[in-house]
């Protein structure tokens, strides 16, 4: 009878739980047929190369060196691991919460007790009492799931940070293979640019040297004064970019710009890395840190709808302690167990009048759940939009590169005809010179060409997860 009188007043005491409103809907994509190829076949090739050392599939020491710094040294990366920690104490405060707890008290007093109050023969008396509780239990009944709902939306802001994790670890990697591409271009430019500076002076020396002995007016000299100094300044600007580039490598690395000495800049390659852009599918977005980082905190803020529906209903604490208790302080050991004390029993708090606050706090949860749909939403959208994007430039710098290279192979034919023709005395030594321009300048196109095919094939690592591992995500949907 007592158990049903219990049972009754709990569900009397819950407050009016408003219905359910419609919640925004995360995204599903539809196969990209039009854009990538999604077949069973790609995700075998696309698995065999993913790997999350990327950067040792380009078989360039300096770049691992430089990448595997930034990993233990980056400030970045430092401040991500901490927001993990965080996060990860966070999720074990709320599991510990769902256990029992015993503690102790212990309380020293002295009061005076008023003569006009109902405390008897100690009205008017000033004592020194104790209360020593050396167990006092605690233990949340979880009727209606609040702590576990509390548990999981923190393991989902735990399994986020370490998403993001990913994600810094991702794009400190990349921005690293960028800049370090860039720079063993600029370092090959300045080898190119002094080679053309070079050719420059001895076609200026050739047209000063005509107009003296009087075979030619002064035009040809201001023209390839002109040239000269353009090459100088381009001479200039490269030698700075290299110095620019080695400093964010340094600061990316997390060190010093001194640092940026140290580092050598050599030829790199892609070879048999990357699988032809016909392969690549569109389910690989699963494997985006940034996506799954998205979706984790979708499924945290499902969970603190539920904490806060909670809110609702009567919240039930089973205690329980045992102990002395005296007002006199002499009698707390040597009255003969008189001052024992102990006892068990529920607190329920019944939320009968709120003024609206659960209301309030159901619907900011609520935004809050609508909004990290939408930013899902918004996320895998962009994360599709990039993969086509990259694809489209890998297949231009491929189709620019094989063009590069017909024209580099065209520049040596004319180069070798040139030499032949002089060496006949057919034709000048500035038309060999002029030839022997067109080299340089040929190859410094195909440097720069070289540099953005690599830089698109780090765009495209990035954009696709970075051989970042998925790891289980909610078994149901939020």
């Amino acid at each position: 009878m007592k158990i049903t009188l219990f049972i009754l007043l709990l569900l009397s005491g819950c407050a009016w739980l408003p219905e359910d409103s419609k919640r925004a809907e995360l995204l599903q994509l539809s196969p990209q047929t039009q854009t990538l190829a999604s077949d069973s076949h790609a995700e075998k090739i696309i698995r065999s190369w993913a790997k999350p050392q990327w950067w040792r599939e380009f078989h360039n020491t300096e770049l691992n060196r430089l990448i595997e710094t930034a990993l233990k040294d980056s400030p970045s990366l430092h401040a991500a691991t901490a927001r993990l920690t965080q996060a990860e104490a966070v999720a074990d405060f709320q599991e510990a919460e769902m256990l029992p707890s015993l503690n102790a008290n212990a309380e020293f007093h002295q009061r005076r007790f008023s003569e006009t109050d109902f405390y008897g023969p100690t009205g008017g008396k000033t004592l020194t009492g104790a209360y020593i509780d050396p167990a006092v239990f605690r233990y949340h009944l979880d009727l209606w799931g609040k702590d576990k709902a509390k548990l999981e939306s923190a393991i989902g802001k735990e399994q986020a940070q370490v998403s993001e994790l990913a994600v810094t670890q991702l794009l400190l990697s990349t921005a690293i293979a960028r800049s370090y591409v860039e720079l063993c271009a600029v370092e090959e430019d300045i080898e190119l640019t002094e080679k053309l500076t070079e050719k420059a002076q001895e076609k200026l020396q050739l047209v000063t040297l005509r107009w003296k002995q009087g075979l030619s007016n002064q035009d040809p000299i201001h023209e390839n004064e002109q040239k000269l100094e353009t090459l100088n300044q381009q001479k200039t600007s490269v030698r700075t970019q290299s110095q620019l580039l080695r400093n964010r490598l340094a600061t990316l690395a997390g060190k010093q710009v001194d640092w940026a000495k140290s580092i050598h800049a050599t030829e790199t390659h892609v070879t048999a890395y990357l699988p032809p852009p016909e392969f690549l599918s569109i389910g690989l977005l699963a494997h985006r840190p940034d996506v799954v980082a998205a979706l984790w905190r979708v499924e945290s803020a499902a969970q603190l709808i539920n904490v806060a529906k909670t809110e609702f209903y009567p919240d039930v604490n089973l205690v329980g302690f045992a102990g002395l208790r005296s007002l006199n302080l002499k009698d707390l050991f040597l009255s003969n167990g008189a001052s024992v004390a102990y006892g068990m029993g529920p607190t329920v708090t019944l939320p009968i009048f709120e003024g609206g606050r659960l209301d309030a706090e159901l619907k900011n949860q609520q935004a809050a759940y609508d909004a990290a749909v939408e930013t899902y939403n918004q996320t895998l959208l962009t994360a599709a939009q990039q993969v086509a994007d990259n694809i489209a430039q890998w297949r231009q710098t491929v189709e620019h590169d094989a063009a590069q290279a017909r024209a580099i192979d065209a520049a040596k034919a004319e180069l070798q005809l040139a030499q032949k023709r002089y060496q006949v005395g057919l034709s000048s030594r500035d038309g060999l010179i002029d030839t022997e321009l067109n080299l340089l300048q040929q190859q410094l196109t195909d440097s720069k060409l070289h540099a953005a095919h690599l830089l698109v094939a780090v765009g495209l690592i990035e954009v696709l997860g970075g051989g970042y591992e998925n790891p289980i995500l909610p078994s149901k949907k939020p």
